[in-house]
């Protein structure tokens, strides 16, 4: 749910880049690589913004990558899609656009928003093909849980209520909303393995909350379910960040590259 809330808000936001696009079965993506160094990173941004939702950190990635970004069908310029589609759809289309660029695994696989629910999904499917995660905020299925804890009287109404409202705005366009509106719980350690991975959760609270999540309590249990959940892998990292709200990548884009390049030197150390 909070995916939704944040993403309604920052439509217009977003710019356009240049790219170059591929086609795969189910219709041309666009995407851009950037470096040519020995670590191949995907950034898989959250709904909505397409991969000009990393526009705050691009141009000053770590050196020794290979960096690719793209805009899943339905987003930026890629084409558009039909229906909703599943989520073993998304991670498919990964999968086959890293086959189609000839994209060496494992790879390091930073996501944001409903980038999260792919790379945790793509991680249990492909686990040889994976070798860290870095998760900005990604969402998380417990945001529900967080209102109706909190407001437990007239949290269902208001679940209910932006549901409905996204199901209106997002008519036609919006085809990843069945796997937002998925409650189930995410694949984890079980499922993914012992790899390391770190997530930033934005916990923020709204000077004037327009929900129950953008309140203080609500931030503060959004940053203990994903803590909970980061925590279970045993090279598990969870990093509170009390000045970002859920676009972390743009609050404090230092952040992000920080843990990344921490994340790249915890691999290196490995090999």
């Amino acid at each position: 749910m909070k995916t939704c809330f944040a993403l309604i808000l920052l439509l217009t936001s977003f710019c356009t880049v240049a790219a170059s696009t591929i086609e795969l079965e189910d219709g041309f993506v666009e995407y851009e690589i950037k470096g040519n160094g020995d670590i191949p990173v995907l950034f898989d941004a959250g709904a909505v913004s397409g991969m000009a939702g990393w526009d705050a950190i691009w141009q000053d990635l770590p050196e020794g990558i290979t960096a690719l970004r793209f805009s899943r069908q339905g987003e930026g310029n890629s084409d558009s899609c039909e229906g909703q589609r599943s989520a073993a759809d998304y991670v498919d289309e990964v999968a086959q656009l890293l086959s189609a660029l000839q994209i060496k695994t494992p790879i390091v696989y930073v996501s944001h928003s409903f980038g999260g629910i792919t790379a945790r999904n793509f991680a249990a499917a492909h686990t040889s093909e994976i070798a860290a995660l870095l998760m900005v905020d990604p969402a998380n299925p417990r945001d529900v849980e967080i209102v109706t804890q909190l407001n437990p009287e007239d949290g269902h109404l208001e679940v209910s209520n932006v549901k409905e409202n996204d199901y209106k705005m997002g008519a036609g366009t919006w085809c990843f909303l069945d796997v937002v509106w998925d409650k189930s719980d995410s694949v984890g350690y079980a499922e993914i393995g012992d790899i390391p991975v770190t997530l930033i959760a934005g916990t923020r609270a709204e000077t004037s909350p327009s929900h129950t999540l953008e309140t203080q309590r609500g931030r503060a249990l959004w940053g203990k379910y994903q803590s909970e959940w980061v925590n279970q892998f045993p090279r598990g990292k969870a990093v509170l960040a009390p000045h970002s709200g859920h676009m972390v990548q743009d609050d404090q884009p230092a952040l992000v590259l920080n843990e990344l390049v921490k994340l790249l030197n915890r691999l290196e150390n490995v090999n």
